[in-house]
């Protein structure tokens, strides 16, 4: 007949009532130490992510403004860059850089756009020339071990494009 370990004749309680078991202590503290480890790796990447997503949303805000303004206004070419900039005021923390661009429509009946050449102040454009802003900026990584994985920096860019509707030489 089996029966339960009981005290010794002491009145003291046994250390471990059943010695044939395998000791087990501090591997739940392990399992949590390594897992919390992975889930906040994981929670930092998500961090990062969400704030390169909204750099990015901005920077494209940023370009369709300089789009608005440079559709119109297509010899300002340092007022469009300003304008861009000034979205951006809150993202300056890294170096930005604006180019505004600007392409002849295809002459020929093949499609091919022009090359694209860089907006200089009050230079020759038309109407119907499209107007190309790209905004790049290098994403700095705020979490160290993440940053580690995937680099310092992810290069980020956003570009709009518009068909001017106004001359540069109409006042």
């Amino acid at each position: 007949m089996l029966t339960a370990p009981s005290n010794p004749p002491g009145g003291q309680m046994l250390a471990n009532p059943y010695p044939n078991q395998p000791k087990e202590k501090g591997q739940s503290l392990l399992e949590l130490a390594l897992s919390m480890m992975l889930l906040l790796l994981i929670l930092a990447g998500i961090v990062d992510l969400g704030r390169a997503v909204y750099t990015v949303m901005a920077m494209q805000d940023a370009a369709e403004e300089g789009i608005v303004f440079g559709v119109a206004f297509p010899g300002e070419c340092a007022e469009i860059k300003t304008r861009v900039l000034d979205n951006l005021a809150d993202f300056n923390s890294q170096p930005i850089t604006v180019n505004v661009l600007t392409r002849e429509p295809a002459a020929s009946l093949s499609g091919t756009p022009g090359p694209l050449s860089a907006c200089v102040e009050n230079s020759p454009v038309h109407i119907g020339d499209e107007m190309v802003i790209e905004v790049t900026q290098a994403f700095k990584i705020a979490m160290p071990l993440l940053g580690t994985i995937t680099g310092p920096e992810i290069p980020l860019k956003a570009t709009a494009n518009g068909v001017l509707i106004r001359g540069a030489d109409i006042p």
